[in-house]
């Protein structure tokens, strides 16, 4: 044996395995199913992952109630559905219920600290309704989300009570009352008649003398909650002593508010009153104080009347520090503060009065207020006095004097003076017509005297009716103005309507009134304002007793008593200011002779 051959014989020489086509394409099937098993496994893995992003949070709600609440129902908030109710079952400790809430994508916003999730269902109380699309639809839960800053939580404790206010920012307040007077949680609370919060609980003090309420003041209401504002719950009150409340009858009880007075500085928790506090001052009243011997039967809120109507009321009823006798103070309103001056006469009023007399019998009840209430009325003389301010103390009387009911003087009320003293007052000048008569040949100086007022254009305004009275003489005629003497046959004179003009002497030293504020325009809802220097004050006419008799005069009523002595006045509109006329006398009716 050869070398080679030797070589050979140690090595096994490989030997060539022969497949068919059809075992050849199993094995390459194999292969390619391997690799689907990955893909769709992996597909499977991005799915499952995919769904759980998709399904949102899951949050718990602990209520003590369900309220008929099943699995399907929704979680809403603005009337959008956000999630979806996905378990409904009693807590282990058996004192409640859990609700399992799985929200929407995109909604995770609300499960953030200070959100407030309730039962929404069909409410039916006095004077509030609310659910009601929950009689034939299912219930559903709602919320109202704390702000976006706060942490993320899972659990809440839901509220019983769904939410009357649940738009703008809040705050949360706890108030202590003597007694919860039938308060209830949801009740509003109320300023200036409209909502401005509402009551979340209502609960018994650890040492059962008080109550605590939790209030919740929403958007700029919060700016309420400070130091020395005051809060009363407010109900019906009916006894012989005082009405209040009377729309909680039907509307139910709610807690009112007086804002403090002052900058008090941010507080959350207050003391309630027991009573509604004294009814506070506005701008622009008038504060008086009355001095009686008894008490008349006054109490607070009582009503202060001029002529039967209501102005004012009954602040407070005490007595006096040195109890010798009893104290009032009283409230007028801005608008009739005029009224009251000096040498008013106050009285108080109510209950009935009979009159018995061969004719009948007559009864007497100022107002059915004043009756059961009581009230003090009040009468100020024709020759009205200085205005008085606050503090000013008169004397209240049992009865008034016949002649008090008597009184009419005539006190512009709700006149816009502002305007009219914003550019002064017309000054009127005084005209004195003079002549000589003759009688059996004794001879005698005969006067007319008017008013007038002088315009910035150099003329002389007066009646007409001065004039003709004057020409009527037959004699020289020297009228006087401002110290000097003008012979009337010298001076070129007109008349236009019931008003006559004259050329002001040169060197005249008297006020004028701008020409430019003149007015011609007036209507029955002007007040009009007669000026006069034997006036302590101008004296008001209504524009309803005013009426256009011609295009240059208007008539005033009959049952208007104007003096003799003020014919040539100047009369102003009240509105603006402006001079509109003259007041003039003829045959003792009276008019106004317009520019």
């Amino acid at each position: 044996m050869n070398e080679s051959q030797q070589s050979s014989s140690n090595f096994s020489v490989p030997k060539a395995i022969v497949r068919s086509a059809a075992e050849a394409s199993a094995g390459h099937l194999r292969t390619r199913l391997w690799w689907l098993t990955g893909c769709c496994a992996i597909l499977a893995v991005v799915l499952v992952v995919s769904s759980f992003r998709t399904q949102g949070k899951n949050i718990t709600l602990h209520f003590l109630d369900g309220y008929g609440l099943k699995a399907g129902d929704t979680l809403r908030y603005r009337g959008i559905d956000i999630g979806s109710v996905s378990k409904v079952a009693i807590s282990q400790d058996h004192q409640g219920v859990d609700v399992q809430i799985q929200l929407f994508p995109g909604n995770e916003g609300v499960a953030v600290a200070g959100s407030q999730f309730w039962i929404q269902r069909a409410r039916l109380r006095l004077g509030q309704m609310s659910g009601l699309d929950t009689v034939l639809g299912a219930k559903y839960v709602g919320v109202v989300p704390g702000s976006d800053a706060s942490k993320r939580e899972s659990e809440f404790v839901g509220i019983e009570t769904p939410l009357g206010i649940t738009d703008g920012d809040t705050i949360e307040i706890r108030i202590q009352f003597p007694a919860g007077e039938g308060l209830e949680v949801g009740d509003p609370v109320r300023f200036r008649g409209i909502a401005v919060g509402e009551v979340t609980f209502v609960e018994l003090n650890s040492g059962l003398d008080s109550i605590s309420v939790g209030v919740r003041l929403v958007g700029a209401s919060r700016d309420l909650a400070r130091a020395g504002t005051q809060f009363w719950i407010e109900r019906p009150r009916l006894d012989l002593t005082e009405i209040r409340g009377l729309e909680t009858l039907l509307g139910g009880r709610y807690i009112a508010l007086q804002p403090t007075t002052g900058s008090g500085a941010p507080s959350n928790e207050f003391v309630g009153l027991a009573e509604p506090p004294p009814m506070p001052r506005r701008d622009g009243t008038l504060e008086i104080e009355l001095d009686a011997s008894r008490r008349l039967g006054l109490v607070r809120g009582a009503p202060i009347t001029y002529r039967g109507l209501e102005v004012g009321r009954v602040a407070n009823v005490g007595l006096a520090s040195d109890g010798a006798s009893v104290k009032i103070a009283v409230i007028v309103d801005s608008e009739y503060a005029e009224l009251v001056r000096s040498n008013s006469k106050w009285w108080a009023i109510g209950g009935i009065e009979f009159d018995a007399s061969l004719s009948g019998v007559h009864v007497s009840i100022e107002s059915l207020s004043s009756w059961v209430r009581g009230g003090i009325a009040f009468a100020t003389p024709p020759d009205p006095g200085d205005r008085v301010v606050t503090g000013h103390r008169f004397m209240l009387e049992a009865e008034p004097l016949p002649e008090w009911l008597q009184w009419q003087p005539r006190i512009a009320v709700r006149a816009s003076n502002a305007t009219a003293n914003s550019i002064g007052l017309p000054k009127p000048v005084r005209l004195v017509a003079s002549w000589q008569s003759s009688w059996l040949g004794l001879y005698r100086r005969r006067t007319l005297e008017t008013w007038g007022v002088a315009l910035s254009d150099k003329s002389l305004r007066f009646p007409a009716s001065f004039l003709r009275e004057a020409a009527s003489a037959g004699a020289a005629v020297t009228i006087e103005v401002a110290g000097k003497s003008l012979p009337l046959s010298d001076q070129s004179y007109s008349s236009d309507g019931e008003l006559s003009q004259l050329p002001l002497p040169d060197g005249t030293q008297i006020s004028l009134w701008p020409a430019e504020q003149l007015d011609a325009a007036w209507n029955d809802q002007t007040v009009l304002l007669v000026v006069n220097p034997e006036l302590s004050e101008p004296l008001p006419i209504d524009g309803t007793r005013v009426s256009n008799r011609s295009p240059t005069s208007l008539a005033i009523a009959p049952g208007v008593a104007i003096a003799s002595p003020l014919s040539g006045s100047p009369v102003i509109n009240a509105t603006n200011g402006r001079l509109l006329g003259l007041l003039i006398e003829i045959d003792g009716k009276w008019s106004i002779g317009k520019f």
